[in-house]
């Protein structure tokens, strides 16, 4: 799905006009590749009818090219159509997976302990599946990958009895209940599910389901919140499905939100759901090259960005390198918006915006420095509070460091080099 847009926002960006007849074609060109990642066509239709209706508008934004106007609005329709960012806990939990055959909760159970103990949290996981051959070994190997502690019992057959033993038995931050499946939630998985709740009481109950099932996640998760009552959903098999995307914009419809996204077969394969990546990819990156050749002239060492985790002081840092240097604004101009009207989250970084972000930044305590992804709605308003600024302003610094991130985490110190700069730029897509 994504591949696809891109292209198509490339072809239309390559016009040399963006007249009626160009915006009806990328119009044309965006519902045929969301109709064949299996999305919804009321949906599509609804998308369709909006891009036209602001982009034929006689009355531009004063600032915009047509071309960059339509852009924009590309950009805030696919962004709206994903639905919103995760909010993740990563604190002491309980979590149940659900699904049926075939989702890949096993797996996601073992990606999910993996992700919880780079979060210092001590994870173990139950086998509760009593149902399927093999569950009970799978678990098993999966658990020990992930360094998780592990319980259940090979011949059993009351999976809420299971549950309740392994919480006697294990001693645990994160535990995870992987449940079994069936070919349909029929009764008797609705009763499995039922008792196991009443037994674990988790906080968390995600659905897990895979990308190729596209729109019909959206029936899926309606059936199983009104069984269990969701609090979220997990889409698997992101990296091999070309219906994903009608997957995710189901359940961005639905009741239940995605939370997060398996990308691939191994442990670390398991990513935080965020549209503002997916639709980042969709209309390209700068580029790097210029912007490299510019950051060699400043006093900033490039390689040093790409020592240890990327993290706000290193953001506030290059930020403070690069004002007054030319070089934001430059970023700027070689994205496909002008650089004072990008969207919501990508708007302009010029002086004034830095210097406003910084005293955010001031106000934020050094652990949340570090570790961007802990501040949520509470934190944001309290250092809105503290900084004179507003929640909002806050976000939008988060996005625009997420952003910074997404970018550095796809170097490496080869790439900066001249000669494999070929290599880093296709590792950007470009």
């Amino acid at each position: 799905m994504f591949d696809r847009i891109k292209e198509s926002v490339q072809k239309f960006s390559s016009r040399g006009v963006a007249d009626k007849e160009a915006v009806e074609e990328l119009v044309k060109d965006i519902q045929r590749d969301l109709m064949r990642a299996d999305v919804d066509v009321e949906l599509v239709s609804e998308l369709s009818s909006d891009i036209r209706e602001e982009a034929l508008k006689e009355e531009v934004p004063q600032g915009l090219s047509r071309k960059e106007h339509v852009l924009k609005i590309v950009y805030d329709r696919l962004e709206k159509l994903l639905g919103e960012e995760a909010e993740i806990d990563e604190g002491p939990q309980k979590i149940l997976l659900c699904g049926l055959y075939g989702a890949g909760k096993t797996t996601t159970a073992g990606k999910l302990a993996d992700f919880y103990r780079k979060k210092e949290q001590k994870v173990g996981v139950i086998a509760a599946d009593t149902d399927r051959p093999a569950a009970f070994e799978q678990l098993q190997q999966v658990a020990e990958d992930a360094n998780a502690e592990f319980y259940g019992r090979k011949e059993a057959e009351d999976p809420a009895k299971v549950v309740e033993e392994g919480m006697e038995e294990l001693d645990t931050d994160v535990t995870i209940v992987d449940s079994a499946g069936r070919n349909s939630l029929n009764d008797e998985l609705r009763e499995e599910l039922e008792e196991i709740t009443d037994v674990f009481q988790p906080d968390k109950k995600y659905l897990v389901i895979p990308a190729d099932i596209g729109q019909s996640a959206r029936e899926q998760t309606e059936m199983f919140d009104s069984a269990v009552g969701l609090t979220g959903v997990i889409v698997t098999k992101m990296d091999s499905s070309a219906k994903g995307g009608g997957a995710l914009v189901a359940c961005a419809n639905s009741e239940a939100s995605v939370k997060f996204i398996g990308t691939g077969e191994t442990l670390p394969d398991l990513e935080v759901y965020d549209p503002v990546d997916f639709v980042s990819d969709m209309m390209g990156q700068p580029d790097l090259e210029s912007l490299l050749e510019k950051i060699q002239e400043l006093d900033t060492d490039p390689e040093a960005i790409l020592e240890g985790d990327f993290t706000l002081h290193d953001f506030k840092e290059q930020m403070e390198s690069v004002t007054g240097s030319g070089l934001m604004e430059e970023m700027m101009q070689q994205l496909p918006f002008s650089k004072d009207k990008l969207p919501s989250n990508m708007a302009d970084m010029t002086e004034g915006k830095i210097q406003n972000y910084s005293i955010i930044m001031d106000s934020m305590t050094d652990e949340e420095m570090k570790d961007p992804s802990m501040i949520k709605a509470s934190r944001r308003e309290r250092i809105a509070a503290g900084s004179g600024t507003q929640p909002g302003d806050v976000k939008e610094l988060i996005d625009h460091y997420r952003q910074a991130k997404n970018m550095v985490d796809k170097f490496d110190k080869g790439s900066m080099q001249r000669g494999n700069m070929k290599q880093m730029m296709s590792k950007m897509g470009l």
